[in-house]
């Protein structure tokens, strides 16, 4: 299973242990889908991974899926750090992230 594959390389070359991830069944406006609910649900409880449903072309879940996954990391202790008057900043290992203005500085 590719996922697998991807868990693994996440584990090897992650430089964090509190990593938030989501698992995105997708084309869920499919009848004849290859992978259930129920077995996607397992899988991402069994990795320790968010888990949520979506499809593109009907636009369900999308916006859901991007809501849940910043929340979960804002809730994430350790990832997120004061940055002074401004706001916060992404924590990167001790070392502050430059601040772009007007716009994401992920």
């Amino acid at each position: 299973m590719r996922l697998e594959n991807w868990l693994n390389e996440l584990a090897t070359f992650a430089n964090r242990n509190n990593l938030v991830k989501m698992l995105v069944g997708n084309k869920i406006d499919c009848t004849d889908r290859e992978v259930t609910r129920d077995e996607g649900l397992r899988f991402a409880r069994r990795h320790h991974m968010l888990f949520i449903e979506a499809s593109a072309k009907t636009n369900e879940g999308v916006k859901t899926a991007f809501e849940e996954l910043v929340e979960k990391i804002i809730q994430t202790p350790g990832l997120w750090e004061a940055a002074g008057p401004d706001g916060i900043a992404l924590s990167s290992g001790g070392q502050q992230q430059p601040q772009a203005s007007g716009g994401c500085s992920c």
